[in-house]
């Protein structure tokens, strides 16, 4: 069995989903439970976050769809929201941290949106470019 804890929601002006470009172009807010404030101690030392959520008004899923832009493609080549588990995860900009909210530019997540996880952004562990692999 899977469990899941959410950990907060997302405050945002987008109350249904529209394009990314539109939503990522947008401040909102990652309000934090209370329980969970202690975990955000020197988050403000970071200047992106990767966000997990869930996508909790997504229903359903295709596994070969189309796509907005280009061919059609299988889910797991894909960034749709119809998944077979609906998790997102964006990177965000993260703008400041007022007691136990988080205000971040780049989040394609809905208001409401439950927040499962948080991660600071890491040059040795996120970026790919530098990667070399033995194969």
């Amino acid at each position: 069995m899977i469990k899941f804890t959410v950990i907060g929601k997302v405050r945002s002006k987008f109350k249904k989903p529209v394009g990314p470009e539109e939503m990522k172009n947008n401040e909102s807010i990652i309000k934090i439970e209370a329980q969970y404030k202690d975990g955000l101690y020197k988050i403000e030392d970071y200047e992106y976050l990767e966000i997990v959520y869930y996508l909790h008004q997504t229903e359903g899923y295709d596994l070969i769809s189309e796509w907005r832009v280009g061919p059609k493609r299988g889910v797991f080549s894909s960034r749709s929201p119809r998944r077979p588990n609906p998790i997102g995860v964006t990177t965000v900009k993260l703008l400041k941290k007022e007691d136990n909210k988080l205000f971040v530019y780049g989040l394609d997540a809905i208001d409401g949106t439950p927040v499962l996880d948080i991660k600071v952004h890491s040059e040795l562990m996120d970026e790919t470019s530098s990667l070399e692999f033995d194969i």
